[in-house]
């Protein structure tokens, strides 16, 4: 629940948008953004990923579109446990492949990158 409810502000707060682009700004208390789980805090630097050069909103806010209003939490879609009713992938699967994913294509392309899969306490710390 307490995750439901700081997607929801994450999503709310990032559509404070920017007059000079359609991406909206992220605002300063959601440039880190800290999410628990059974393993321990993911801290998750959402501003210092916005700022990388081969990455826009829609890499990740994937059903984001500036005239339709604010971005989506992943959990209005992605359920915690389960699939969802529209058959989205949980959460859990979703944050994995697409975090891990980005990272491991980072580094094939002779770039540095943050932690890849099996690799779990250097993203979950108790």
């Amino acid at each position: 629940m307490f995750l439901r409810i700081l997607m929801l502000i994450v999503a709310s707060a990032c559509y404070a948008g920017n007059a000079a682009s359609e991406e909206p700004a992220i605002p300063s208390e959601q440039e880190v953004i800290q999410f628990q789980t059974k393993l321990g805090v993911v801290t998750f630097r959402h501003q210092m990923h916005a700022g990388l050069s081969s990455t826009e909103c829609t890499t990740c806010h994937h059903t984001f579109k500036a005239e339709e209003g604010p971005v989506k939490p992943c959990h209005a879609c992605h359920e915690h446990d389960k699939k969802s009713a529209d058959n989205a992938p949980k959460a859990k699967t979703v944050f994995h492949t697409r975090c891990i994913g980005c990272h491991e294509y980072t580094v094939e392309q002779g770039e540095t990158a943050g932690p890849l899969k099996k690799k779990c306490k250097l993203c979950h710390v108790k």
